[in-house]
């Protein structure tokens, strides 16, 4: 069942920001790991489509992460990527090639600035967006989207 509240990690954010501000003008992708419904890694992976409105993950790569977090006993929260020109609503094609309704979709939009981040569960051809904390640490909260 999916989540209507997840946390995530300051630094975690950092470096989706920088990971993505390095691919600009293509769009960047990677995986959100962490336990129960918080993420404390980000994994960034190679967008195979050298796209500014679209990506793949670089399959030897995902594989490899996907390796690493389970040798880190990490679960697979969601995926992450950025929207150079756009807003941070899901596209249709993102939506028509999400084939993870487990996950949370993920998107940092360069369209405003600064940068804004928005999260969703997509399904059935629908995005809904999910309520998400930014935490410091374990007890600390600094904002709520």
């Amino acid at each position: 069942m999916a989540t209507t509240m997840i946390a995530i990690q300051t630094h975690v954010i950092h470096i989706i920001k920088e990971h993505c501000q390095r691919e600009l003008p293509r769009e960047a992708c990677g995986i959100l790991a962490g336990k129960g419904q918080k993420i404390t890694h980000f994994f960034p992976i190679p967008n195979q489509d050298f796209s500014p409105q679209s990506f793949s993950f670089e399959p030897r790569a995902f594989l490899q992460t996907l390796k690493v977090m389970r040798l880190e006993q990490l679960e697979w929260l969601g995926i992450l990527h950025s929207h150079p020109q756009q807003g941070t609503n899901p596209s249709v094609r993102d939506i028509s090639r999400w084939h993870y309704p487990e996950l949370t979709s993920w998107i940092l939009s360069f369209h405003d600035h600064p940068p804004q981040l928005s999260a969703y569960h997509i399904r059935q051809g629908r995005a809904v967006p999910v309520l998400y904390e930014v935490i410091s640490n374990d007890i600390e909260t600094e904002q709520q989207e």
